[in-house]
This record gives structure tokens, sequence and C-alpha cells, in this order.
């Protein structure tokens, strides 16, 4: 693994609902690279209200095994960027595996544009 000079890929969610606990999306990076969470944004399309809700990365089993960043309750157009600082090597993405992006639940009504920026190398 070169840690030198990772590909930096950022995937987008638009409008995705931060309802109900469920994956919303799912990616893999580069063919044999390995990767990790750097950074979660999420732009408020429709206000989080009555409860926080998160957006989670996970494997399809464990909905927040690589990153999670909160989205409290807010009004529409309301940023939340999360700057990802667990650099353990648990939370590293094997090469080649399939990831996916999803909602942690909780709010009676949201949505946002979510963007996840992963460095792969």
């Amino acid at each position: 693994m070169n840690y030198d000079q990772p590909i930096y890929i950022t995937y987008t969610l638009l409008a995705a609902s931060l309802v109900a606990a469920a994956d919303l999306d799912k990616f893999s990076g580069p063919k044999g690279k390995t990767g990790r969470v750097v950074a979660i944004s999420a732009v408020n399309t429709t206000g989080v209200t009555v409860a926080d809700s998160s957006v989670v990365v996970g494997d399809g089993t464990t909905a927040n095994k690589y990153a999670e960043a909160a989205t409290p309750i807010s009004a529409v157009d309301a940023i939340n960027n999360t700057m990802v600082d667990n650099q353990s090597d648990a939370n590293l993405i094997p090469a080649d595996a399939a990831i996916t992006v999803g909602s942690g639940g909780g709010a009676t009504a949201g949505a946002a544009n979510i963007s996840v920026t992963v460095a792969w190398f």
C-alpha cells in the first residue's frame, strides 16, 4: 500500500432521505485499492425534525463500520461537515469491497445532499 499518493474520490447522493435507517447506495473503489473515509458532508434539502439522524458508511452488515457523521435537527440548507478522524486499521476499507452509504434514521423528516470522500491507496 502506498499512503503517499492516495486517490481521492467523492461519492454523492442527491436528496437522500435521513428518516429511516437504511442503506441508500453502494459503491466500490478502484480495483485492488484499500480505502479510508476522510470526510462526510450533508447539506439539508429538507429540514431534519424531531430527532437527530446520521450518515453512515459501512459494509452492508455493520452500517457504521467505516464512518458516521451526525445530522442534527436543523433547517433547510444547513450544512453538516465531518472530518473523519479515526485513523485506526479498524476502519480501513478492504480492497475490492462493496461499501454502503446509509441513513442512521431517527428523524421524522429530513433529506440531504450527501458527499462521502474516500482516500484510496
